[in-house]
This record gives structure tokens, sequence and C-alpha cells, in this order.
């Protein structure tokens, strides 16, 4: 569970950073429709978490190389994070076959050794008779 605290901690701080960096390259431009803080967190998280509702769009170049780095970063940690989870339900599935197969296992022997004390006494007891017989015969 660490791993998804430090990607979740990661990509808010990513976010945080992409705020301030869009914010600082966009604003100053007059067409720029990124005139706040708040449309520059509104951009970075739609682009993040690859929504990109495009009604606010980075209009200078450098903003929008800003923007293909916030792009391909959303889809790797949204990727990354889907990773994360499916091992986290893949190892939990498996330790839980683990545990019941060892069950089974435990209860197997078990039985085997039951068997296995039973077939002694068994021995004993033909030899018993065997001896019986053989006593009976002379």
């Amino acid at each position: 569970m660490n791993k998804l605290f430090y990607l979740l901690l990661t990509a808010a701080g990513t976010i945080v950073i992409g705020s301030f960096v869009i914010f600082s390259v966009e604003s100053s431009h007059p067409d720029s429709q990124i005139n706040t803080m708040l449309d520059a967190v509104w951009w970075t998280v739609a682009t993040v978490t690859t929504v990109g509702y495009g009604d606010i769009v980075p209009v200078t170049e450098t903003g929008k190389i800003v923007a293909i780095f916030y792009m391909f970063f959303g889809i790797g940690i949204l990727g990354i994070f889907l990773s994360v989870v499916g091992t986290q339900f893949y190892k939990n599935r498996f330790s839980k076959e683990e545990k019941e197969i060892s069950h089974a296992q435990k209860l197997i022997l078990a039985r085997m050794d039951d068997l296995e004390k039973n077939q002694q006494e068994m021995k004993k007891e033909l030899k018993n008779l065997v001896d019986e017989l053989k006593e009976r015969k002379n």
C-alpha cells in the first residue's frame, strides 16, 4: 500500500508544480484562457487525469510543450496506478488460494497418516491370524 501512497503523492506534487508552470507560462499571454491559478489547476487536473475537457487550452508554444508532457505523464500515472491496484488484487487472490491449498495439504497428509496406521494395524492382525492358523495346523 506504500507504493500507492507514494504514487498519489507524486501525482499530487506534479499537479501542483504543473499548475504553477502552466500559469507562469500562459497567464502573461493576452489570448490565454488560463488567467487565474484556479484555471491552471483545473487545466492540469483535467490533462493529467486524461479527461481533457478542452474548455481551457494553452495557446503559447511553451504551454503546448508543457501540455504534451502532462498528457504523457497522466497516461503513465494511470498505467502505474492500475498496475499497482491489479497486482494487489492478484497477490490477495493467490495468497488466499495458497492458504486453502496448504489447509487441504494438511488434511491429506493427516488422512495418509491415518491410512498408514490402519495398514500397520491390519498387518499385525493378519500376522497374528497367520500365526494362529499355523499353531492350529500343528
